[in-house]
């Protein structure tokens, strides 16, 4: 070996740079920037639905934004159910309050996107709602079983009107799911009903299924004011089951059809 083989083996390699990965995070936009600081104001200021926000003089002054950029982050906060913009020369944004259809209505889009069907929503429900039922057996206050009760009630007086009945047996399932100590629950559960009640897509619900809705919501009730927490996990998830096995045998096509967005937020 070469005295210069020798060096080149003997001597230690300089470490290599790591090489840099290339980023892919695209620059911020203005009117996003401009709306998350809009929905900053409205939740560190506390504002109450229908308060009146700034004038569009005064944000423009403001964010240094251009009438087109600010009108674009108002349109995306009004389409998102955070405030409705009024037109008129005493008009203006004001402060919404965000219901569980604008949940669902992003909800379905990113469904649409992944091309899940419907019956991924359903399995959801099956999995989320018993644990949900069995919690509001163990923390639900006397305010909320007063609630549960309550929809049972409109639903009883509702067996001959369809729409109304759907919307008190969707009463029925966000009161349960609130009764399990956390918002979120109560928002997630009403988004899905929103989707899964399946009238716009063309479900419908017979009176003696209506009437089998109404003994399975009273069997859920009864466990949970009774604070039994694995009875009420069980009566919820062979209601879940039942309503599964409804939708998987009467309306095969709507169960397997992908979800689109058009359907939840027409």
């Amino acid at each position: 070996m070469t005295v210069e083989g020798a060096d080149r083996a003997g001597s230690r390699a300089e470490p290599r740079t790591p090489r840099r990965r290339p980023e892919n995070r695209r620059p911020q936009k203005v009117a996003l920037a401009i709306a998350q600081q809009i929905v900053d104001d409205i939740t560190e200021g506390e504002l109450a639905p229908v308060t009146k926000l700034a004038s569009e003089r005064d944000m423009l002054t403001r964010f240094g934004a251009g009438r087109g950029t600010l009108r674009e982050s108002l349109r995306f906060l009004e389409m998102n159910g955070v405030i409705t913009v009024k037109a008129g020369p005493h008009g203006g944004p004001i402060v919404s309050e965000p219901a569980p259809t604008d949940l669902a209505g992003v909800l379905g889009l990113f469904l649409q996107l992944r091309g899940l069907p419907f019956r991924a929503l359903v399995a959801a429900r099956e999995v989320l709602e018993p644990e949900l039922a069995s919690l509001a057996a163990a923390s639900a206050s006397p305010e909320v079983v007063a609630e549960i009760a309550d929809s049972i009630d409109g639903m009883r007086e509702f067996l001959d009107d369809e729409r109304n009945f759907i919307a008190e047996n969707d009463r029925f399932h966000a009161a349960v799911a609130a009764a399990a100590g956390n918002e979120l629950f109560g928002l997630l559960i009403s988004s899905l009903h929103a989707i899964t009640d399946g009238m716009p897509l063309g479900v419908s619900y017979p009176p003696a299924r209506r009437a089998a809705v109404l003994r399975a919501h009273q069997m859920v009730y009864e466990a949970i004011r009774a604070g039994d927490a694995e009875g009420a996990r069980w009566a919820m998830r062979r209601h879940m089951r039942e309503f599964h096995q409804y939708v998987e045998d009467k309306f095969p096509v709507v169960y397997e059809r992908p979800v689109r967005w058009r359907d939840i937020a027409p």
